[in-house]
């Protein structure tokens, strides 16, 4: 069944500055109070309430648990757990938070740990040098980088531009009009190394992009853990607007960019 959806509200022309990060969205499990002078609705309405109360050996087993899908998905290594426990602290609301939300929407709460732990975001309206920092930082890892020359504008009211793209000693030019379409440019130049800038789910008008080295299509596009958006992982529905497919927890259409509800 095809997604509802709306048109996203183009950005101001010319406007090239990034504005300052949006507020993360926290997850609430409150369940409604019930109306004065009726009977009160009986407690097990919130994730929390139907589990019981988190406790720390709760947050223990569902951090391991976590962990240890992202480990079987190549999205991180084993060593890496006792910092993904501290990023799980750190999430709005705190691990109990993290636990709650866990139990009733896994998708989001180990998408959103992810992004801000080893991704990178990019505001909607995005300077290209900031983002080629972020990109290069991560690279550097592989002793590799890409420079950008020759960036310029191409039509303002479409907010489209380019660039010339170098790694070593392959060149690319690339039109984008978002980060989504600069990172895809990026990433055709990183195919011979086997890396990849996966797009992650953020459920608002940013993007959150990891860097993954072959990454395991066959288990990332069959997980409902992490909301990785590529071709590979369109497999949850179509979109309303030009019948593109999309995946089961998408907030937008990889093709035509429409918003679903």
């Amino acid at each position: 069944m095809p997604l509802k959806f709306w048109k996203k509200a183009k950005p101001e022309k010319g406007k090239e500055k990034e504005p300052a990060e949006k507020e993360k969205e926290e997850p609430t499990g409150t369940a409604d109070s019930a109306a004065e002078g009726e009977p009160a609705e009986p407690e097990a309405k919130t994730p929390e309430a139907k589990a019981g109360p988190v406790t720390p050996k709760d947050v223990e087993a569902i951090v391991a648990e976590a962990h240890a899908k992202l480990v079987e998905l190549g999205l991180t290594v084993p060593p890496t757990k006792t910092v993904f426990t501290k990023r799980v602290s750190a999430y709005p609301g705190g691990d109990a938070a993290f636990v709650a939300e866990y139990r009733s929407a896994p998708h989001r709460a180990v998408t959103l740990v992810l992004a801000d732990w080893l991704g990178f975001r990019v505001p909607e309206v995005f300077e290209a040098e900031r983002l080629l920092e972020e990109v290069n930082r991560r690279l550097s890892s592989f002793n590799l980088s890409i420079q950008a020359k020759d960036l310029s504008w191409l039509d303002q009211e479409l907010n489209l531009r380019k660039a010339k793209l170098i790694l070593g000693g392959q060149e690319k030019v690339v039109r984008f009009k978002d980060a989504r379409d600069l990172l895809k440019g990026i990433n055709e130049l990183l195919a011979p190394k086997k890396l990849m800038f996966l797009e992650l789910e953020t459920w608002a008008d940013d993007y959150a992009f990891v860097l993954v080295r072959e990454p395991r299509w066959d288990k990332i596009a069959g997980t409902d853990l992490v909301v990785v958006k590529a071709d590979q992982t369109a497999k949850g529905s179509e979109c309303g607007e030009c019948g593109a497919p999309v995946g089961k927890y998408w907030s937008d259409c990889l093709k035509c960019g429409a918003v679903f509800g």
